[in-house]
């Protein structure tokens, strides 16, 4: 069965939990595959967490999503050997996708916020 499993930075804020379960669910409803979730670190399910449970429920390839911005040293490093050990404990094929980086979309996003309320001090 192939899943795809969304990750995070992970914050302790609940609010940045929230909005990044809010994503989850909005892109579970977009795509025909089951969407797990996960964070890298300051907060839960952890990733290696997520791939007990994938494995669990007959999950034998997933495509990780990170829900990053750039390529940093989570990117680049820390998720990588993660995957590369979860793809030794479980068996499973991992194709690991990009991060967000540029997207025209993005800029319209900024001019929306842009154009809305704000907070101002």
């Amino acid at each position: 069965m192939k899943a795809i499993l969304l990750i995070g930075h992970g914050s302790r804020a609940k609010d940045a939990k929230d909005c990044f379960l809010k994503v989850l669910e909005s892109l579970e409803k977009r795509v025909d595959l089951k969407v797990y979730g996960a964070f890298m670190e300051n907060a839960t399910p952890t990733i290696e967490e997520t791939f007990k449970l994938m494995h669990k429920e007959g999950v034998n390839e997933v495509d990780v999503l990170p829900y990053f911005l750039f390529d940093g040293i989570h990117i680049k490093e820390d998720i990588p050997e993660i995957l590369d050990n979860m793809k030794k404990e479980y068996n499973m094929k991992i194709c690991f996708k990009r991060p967000i980086g540029y997207h025209e979309l993005l800029v319209d996003l900024l001019i929306d916020r842009l154009e809305g309320e704000g907070k101002c001090i």
